[in-house]
């Protein structure tokens, strides 16, 4: 830790910089040497759009503007202004050390009246919204920051620069002074899955187009705490421990943090991380571990996806999960939140307007609006639970006076952007593929959208388990999973994820009767080489009518064809390597690959 002095001296040499601002737009950039300056997004380094947002406090340049966009503040005395409302300015300025700084921003309103100005920190936590300033206006925010390593997606390694980013938009936002000061500081720690994690934006700035998780909203109602939020997209209550994100919150805790938890999205898609089995165990877990450092952990149960009607109710696929969180904070006595009960109760009073709240055409990911609704409803219960000290939370005064932010106050018409490289064609992210003969199909099975390019381990040579290989095989297929199901089998449940991918496999005729006795799909067990090779063959044929297939003609016929390797046992479990090998090799036999995955993919919002 810095001593006072270099503190207050680090604070001066902030100070001094932002007068520099006066001489030019020459001046006006993040150089290293200097260790401050705006950060211009159209270079910033990095492969994926979401590596290069980690350089620009979480935001990136429209595909759409790259090519004719061009800084244009006004510079003057008072400080930097923006001119168009949809723009961001992002300033960067290096800290000597990680830990919690204190940010004080002074804004005055040179450049005109600002109607509307948002301010974020760090990968673009909101820190204010909807703020107004009276031309001449000046007003100062304070607000604190918490500088740690972070996994980027697709990458295995940490980011640990040192820095602390601030970035505002609207019209005539702008800067006119900033100040960072260590200072030690409670911290908030969070846990959890791409519904959670700090989502990077485009701009110019478009609300109901930027993707947002919840955490990523709760800055601006904790300004007494710093908010750490490593939550990750794809991550499972296993990958979250697996993958590193656990370490970096376990080495950093101390008495008196408080570490917020919410899985289940990622985890209900793994037949090994059933509610009451393995989920539940990892929760039970992750609580023992935050209360062995004296911090205080909250269980939260799953935000709900946009609800569907079956049987006249409504409906939604993570009940079971919310149940477990419930139980496993009431066993061991900790602080629970059913998020999953108030959100579905939310999204279910809005009926049709509910899916403005989310990104168009998912029903999983919230956008800025959603964000920021989940993130007052997550600050209103726990200060009614009373998790937290008053002092890390702003008044009722404060609350109450927050001006809404709802979708029906901008535009829903967003620009089109050009098709650019997705996150499937940026290289493989797994660390344990090094050197398997599967390995170019397995380059190929991501670039097609079979794979999540989130997680660190592909695990290729564990076994698949029936149930979860519906899944990737209708990606594959390019077909689209069916609800309701119509209970053809015993063990899979109506409102089970797999069962949607099952039900499109029964009315396909993709399953081989031998391999389902007993009116069991037997979905935990781990599929054969014999029933993959069924799966592949009829797949290949274009009608359900052409499904009728001997299982040892189907072996024949896939070793030939080079959809699975000679000379394999057919009793043998296939493992994962071999599946995703030979769905990608089915996929170019088909030329499925040039079609686009179904709408129930669920992809991750990475780039």
């Amino acid at each position: 830790m810095k001593g006072q002095g270099e503190s207050g001296k680090y604070r001066m040499e902030w100070k001094k910089s932002v007068c520099l601002q006066k001489e030019g737009p020459d001046h006006l950039f993040y150089e290293e040497e200097r260790g401050y300056g705006l950060v211009d997004a159209r270079f910033v380094p990095g492969r994926s759009k979401a590596e290069q947002a980690l350089f620009a406090g979480n935001w990136n340049l429209r595909d759409s503007v790259r090519g004719s966009f061009a800084p244009d503040y006004d510079v003057l005395e008072e400080g930097i202004y923006l001119k168009d409302p949809r723009d961001v300015l992002i300033l960067k300025t290096d800290v000597p050390e990680e830990g919690t700084w204190r940010v004080t921003l002074r804004v005055k309103a040179a450049a005109g009246a600002v109607p509307c100005m948002n301010i974020f920190a760090g990968r673009r936590n909101v820190i204010a919204r909807g703020e107004s300033l009276e031309a001449g206006e000046e007003r100062v925010y304070s607000f604190l920051v918490a500088v740690t390593p972070y996994y980027p997606a697709m990458k295995s390694q940490p980011v640990t620069e040192k820095a602390v980013y601030v970035s505002v938009n609207g019209e005539h936002a702008g800067i006119s002074e900033l100040t960072v000061a260590r200072e030690e500081a409670p911290v908030i720690y969070i846990a959890g899955d791409s519904t959670v994690t700090d989502q990077n934006a485009p701009f110019p700035y478009y609300p109901y187009g930027s993707c947002g998780g919840w955490a990523q909203a709760i800055a601006a109602w904790f300004p007494g705490a710093a908010i750490c939020n490593q939550a990750h997209s794809g991550m499972t209550t296993n990958c979250f421990r697996d993958d590193g994100h656990w370490e970096i919150i376990l080495n950093r805790l101390k008495a008196g943090d408080r570490v917020l938890f919410q899985f289940g999205h990622n985890d209900q898609k793994r037949r090994n991380l059933q509610a009451f089995g393995g989920y539940s165990a990892n929760l039970r877990r992750f609580a023992a571990e935050t209360m062995q450092k004296g911090a205080v952990p909250v269980l939260i149960s799953p935000i709900s996806r946009l609800p569907f009607e079956d049987r006249g109710r409504m409906r939604s696929l993570l009940s079971a999960y919310a149940d477990a969180v419930r139980m496993v904070a009431d066993e061991i006595a900790v602080p629970f939140l059913d998020l999953h009960e108030k959100s579905f109760s939310e999204w279910c009073a809005r009926r049709h307007s509910a899916s403005d709240f989310f990104m168009p055409g998912d029903g999983t990911h919230t956008n800025d609006y959603g964000a920021n609704l989940l993130a007052e409803i997550v600050f209103r219960n726990l200060k009614r639970m009373e998790v937290f000290p008053e002092e890390w939370m702003v008044s009722d005064e404060v609350f109450s006076a927050r001006k809404p932010f709802l979708p029906d106050q901008d535009t829903k018409e967003l620009p089109a952007e050009p098709q650019g490289p997705g996150p499937f064609d940026l290289g493989l992210p797994y660390v344990d593929i090094a050197g398997i003969r599967q390995y170019p199909q397995i380059a190929k099975a991501l670039r097609f959208g079979l794979l999540d390019p989130c997680v660190m381990y592909l695990h290729p040579k564990a076994p698949m388990p029936r149930g979860q290989f519906m899944m990737v095989y209708l990606k594959a297929l390019r077909l689209p999973g069916k609800r309701p199901y119509e209970g053809r089998f015993c063990d899979l449940s109506r409102y089970e994820w797999d069962s949607a991918f099952v039900q499109t496999c029964i009315d396909e005729n993709l399953i081989d009767p031998l391999s389902v006795a007993d009116d069991k799909f037997r979905p935990d067990d781990p599929l054969t080489v014999k029933e993959f090779a069924s799966f592949l063959v009829r797949g290949m044929q274009r009608s359900a009518s052409q499904r009728d297939l001997d299982s040892e003609c189907c072996m024949t016929t896939a070793a030939l064809a080079g959809l699975i390797p000679e000379g394999l046992p057919g009793g043998e479990a296939v493992t994962r390597a071999d599946c995703y090998a030979g769905l990608a090799s089915l996929m170019e036999l088909m030329d499925n690959e040039k079609k686009a995955l179904p709408a129930d993919a669920e992809l991750h919002p990475v780039g």
